[in-house]
């Protein structure tokens, strides 16, 4: 990789002339810090008194739900050297995964068209407006690559290539929660798509295994350890009951049971109508202004009333699945990522310094959108003439990724910033596919290669 491939990742930060931050950057950098002080704690023969008090809380407010990983991975950069650190670093591994990904996909070419490809996409893209911010989200698509590098091109892969796309892996699937389902759900398509002789082409299959249950793995020892819960996301919000209540069958459910069911919810119909951040997050809502004891009252009431509410309404919940969802797959704006935005920290604390949404971030995002859906007719377009197989592949699992991160809004709060972290891969395979005909190189394996019976 070139100095310019980073320089180009990092362009909405230089603009900014500093990392992007966002509102959940504090709370990782203040995980990460109290990660680090339990640790030094327990290798110092152990802490006690308000010391360990202070440090549990913290703990406590960042929440297992934020990864402890990405936590760690923007504290010790940040407070060793600087923030600017976090998103180099996060340069680097997306430049290494598109050179790879490139090179796979077109053999032979020389080092510039590589970085020519690198640039076009962070001048056209959102990607570098997700590497450039430091937040997990571009460790989603990271992820995504090396499972799709894996499916798609794993007889090309030399073994210390296959070691590193599967730390690749790992270390995308351990920096949000999400990015679990969405492997899964790329492994099962990936399956179904390149289905021809699965014991003999087992290797590539296992490999994403074994870096789930890795991730696995690693996830609950940190909610053992830090937590003493046997969970991958300990302390966790009743983000499903706050999503319930905005949607309307969890608000029906309690205000056609309560008081009857006996739950600690049934305190708060008069809250029944927040906005979903709010309910979790805001001093005026109800998770965040409730006991410690009540908070874990109604994290365990959480799944509960969901399923109920569910049973109870089960068209209104399938329609508000349907519009989360679709609402999703189509809002990928950059109005989530702050310019201008700042940070001002030191070991123990981060004060964030963040604007109002500014209207020429609609101007780019009309941009992107006008990418994004010429990438998909340029898809199709060449998919009708004739596409190499494993093009075909690499665009049927970009699209899958689009498609399950959007079925993650079906649960959850729809937000621009969570489809654009991986929507930019769609413009990509575009690209990779007209770079590819350029010397009428459809893929690096033939057509005529490919096994009977796959696609």
């Amino acid at each position: 990789m070139s100095v310019l491939e980073i320089l180009a990742l990092c362009l909405p930060a230089l603009i900014n002339d500093a990392p992007l931050v966002y509102p959940d950057t504090r709370s990782y950098f203040l995980g990460g810090r109290a990660a680090v002080e339990k640790a030094a704690g327990w290798f110092a023969g152990g802490m006690s008194g308000a010391g360990a008090g202070q440090i549990d809380a913290t703990l406590h407010k960042a929440r297992g739900v934020r990864s402890a990983f990405y936590a760690l991975f923007t504290y010790i950069p940040a407070v060793s050297v600087s923030l600017w650190l976090v998103i180099v670093l996060q340069a680097v591994i997306v430049a290494a995964m598109l050179r790879l990904l490139f090179n796979l996909v077109c053999p032979g070419r020389e080092n510039w068209q590589a970085t020519a490809f690198i640039v076009a996409l962070s001048l056209l893209t959102t990607v570098s407006w997700a590497t450039s911010n430091v937040m997990p989200d571009i460790f989603t698509a990271i992820m995504a690559l090396g499972v799709i590098i894996t499916l798609v091109f794993w007889q090309q892969l030399s073994g210390w290539k296959r070691r590193a796309v599967f730390l690749a892996m790992v270390g995308g699937l351990v920096m949000h929660l999400t990015n679990l389902p969405i492997a899964a759900g790329l492994l099962i398509v990936g399956a179904i798509i390149i289905h021809e002789n699965l014991w003999t082409q087992r290797g590539r299959y296992l490999l994403i295994i074994q870096a789930l249950a890795v991730s696995v793995a690693a996830l609950l020892a940190v909610g053992v350890v830090g937590f003493h819960e046997w969970t991958v996301a300990p302390q966790s919000p009743p983000f499903l009951l706050a999503r319930s209540l905005r949607d309307g069958p969890g608000r029906l459910y309690l205000q056609e049971n309560c008081p009857g069911i006996g739950l600690d919810m049934c305190k708060h119909l008069d809250k029944l109508d927040q906005a979903t951040s709010r309910f979790l997050w805001d001093d005026d809502g109800v998770y965040s202004a409730v006991s410690a004891e009540e908070e874990a009252q109604l994290r365990a009431e959480d799944k509960r009333i969901y399923v109920a509410a569910a049973l109870e309404f089960p068209w209104l919940q399938a329609k508000a699945m349907a519009r989360n969802a679709l609402l999703q797959l189509i809002t990928f704006t950059i109005h989530e990522y702050y310019i201008p935005s700042s940070a001002d920290y030191d070991r123990t604390g981060m004060t964030l310094h963040m604007p109002d949404q500014a209207p020429w971030q609609t101007y780019v995002s009309i941009v992107e959108y006008t990418i994004v859906i010429g990438s998909l007719g340029f898809i199709g377009l060449t998919w009708r003439r004739g596409l190499g197989r494993d093009l075909k592949r690499v665009s049927l699992l970009v699209i899958t990724t689009a498609l399950l991160e959007a079925a993650a809004g079906a649960i959850s709060e729809p937000v621009p910033r969570y489809e654009a972290r991986v929507i930019w891969l769609i413009p990509m395979a575009a690209l990779l596919i007209w770079s590819a005909s350029r010397r009428g190189a459809n893929a690096a394996a033939p057509a005529s290669a490919a096994p009977r019976g796959g696609l």
